[in-house]
C-alpha cells in the first residue's frame, strides 16, 4: 500500500535554514525526501539527524531534478508536496494542507501563495508574492522543461489553498546577486518552446497562468523599456513603495537590474553569433 504523502525538498549547502523548513514540514508528514546535489557543508548531517530520507544526485537543472524526484515518488506515495530548502510552511497552510489530505480528493492539484522575505522584511506589495503549484496527487504533474522560471504543470484542475509558503531569504546581497546573475544567463539562453507540457499563458486562467500572460506582454518590449515598465508598474502602480527601502531595493534588482541583464546577455549572444 502506498504511503499518504511525501514532502520533497531539494538541497545544496542548505545547513543554515533546512532545519526550520523540515520542522514545519513534519507537521504534515514524517516522510521527508531530501534530494541533495552533493552539498559540501553540514546539510546531510542535519537532515539525517532529523530522520529524513536522503538521496544524492548531480544537479543539471531545476526541472530535471524536480522531475527525477516526482518520478521517484510516484509509485510509493499517493500525494507529493514540493518545497524549497528555504521555504517554511505557515501554521495556517499546514492546517489547510492537512484538511485537503484528509479529504483525499484525487481530481485536483493545489496552488499555494509564496511570500518573499528580503532584508529581514516580509514584502507585502509590488506583486512580490506569487502563486505556485506545489501539492498534487502522484502521477498527475510534472515540472515544465524551462531553464528559468519553471512551474509545475498538472493534468488536473488547480485550486487554491489558503495560507502562506514563507520564502525566508537568508542570503546576503552578494549571494543574492550571484545566484540571480546565474539565472539571468539561463534565461538569456532560453529558446522558444511550443511543448504542450508548459504552463499556459491565459488572461482568465488561474493565478499562475494569468501572471505568465501578463509577463509575456512585458517581455515583447525592447531592451530598457521592458525593465523600466516592470519597475514602474510594481513600484508605483502595485504600491511596492509601501515596503520601504527593502521593497525598493528588491523591486529595483528584480526589474531594472535583472531584466536589463537578461536582455544585455541576449544581445551579446546575438553579436557573437553575427561576428562568427
Amino acid at each position: 500500500m502506498k504511503n499518504k504523502v511525501a514532502i520533497i525538498i531539494l538541497t545544496f549547502n542548505s545547513e543554515k535554514y533546512i532545519k526550520r523548513t523540515i520542522k514545519a514540514a513534519k507537521k504534515i508528514s514524517k516522510e521527508i525526501i531530501i534530494l541533495d546535489s552533493f552539498s559540501t557543508d553540514r546539510t546531510i548531517e542535519v537532515v539525517k539527524n532529523l530522520k529524513c530520507k536522503v538521496y544524492k544526485r548531480k544537479f543539471l537543472n531545476y526541472s530535471d531534478q524536480r522531475n527525477y524526484a516526482i518520478k521517484m515518488c510516484n509509485k510509493s506515495y499517493q500525494w507529493q508536496l514540493h518545497i524549497d530548502s528555504d521555504e517554511v510552511l505557515s501554521e495556517q497552510l499546514v492546517k489547510n494542507i492537512n484538511d485537503v489530505l484528509k479529504k483525499d480528493i484525487k481530481n485536483k492539484s493545489y496552488i499555494i501563495k509564496r511570500h518573499v522575505y528580503f532584508m529581514n522584511r516580509k514584502l507585502l506589495f509590488g506583486a512580490t508574492s506569487n502563486w505556485h503549484l506545489r501539492l498534487f496527487p502522484s502521477k498527475s504533474t510534472i515540472c515544465e522543461n524551462k531553464k528559468y522560471d519553471q512551474h509545475f504543470v498538472s493534468n488536473l484542475v488547480s485550486e487554491k489553498i489558503n495560507g502562506s509558503l514563507l520564502d525566508i531569504n537568508n542570503k546576503n546581497l552578494t549571494d543574492w546577486i550571484t545566484i540571480h546573475n546565474k539565472w539571468s544567463t539561463l534565461s538569456s539562453l532560453e529558446k522558444y518552446n511550443k511543448s504542450s507540457k508548459l504552463t499556459k499563458a491565459k488572461l482568465f486562467g488561474n493565478n499562475i497562468e494569468r501572471t505568465r500572460f501578463i509577463k509575456n506582454i512585458f517581455f515583447i518590449l525592447p531592451i530598457g523599456l521592458k525593465s523600466f515598465s516592470l519597475f514602474f508598474v510594481k513600484y508605483f502602480i502595485l504600491l511596492g513603495f509601501l515596503d520601504g527601502r527593502a521593497g525598493f531595493i528588491y523591486i529595483f534588482l528584480n526589474t531594472l537590474w535583472f531584466h536589463t541583464l537578461i536582455d544585455a546577455k541576449k544581445f551579446e549572444l546575438t553579436l557573437n553569433k553575427n561576428n562568427k
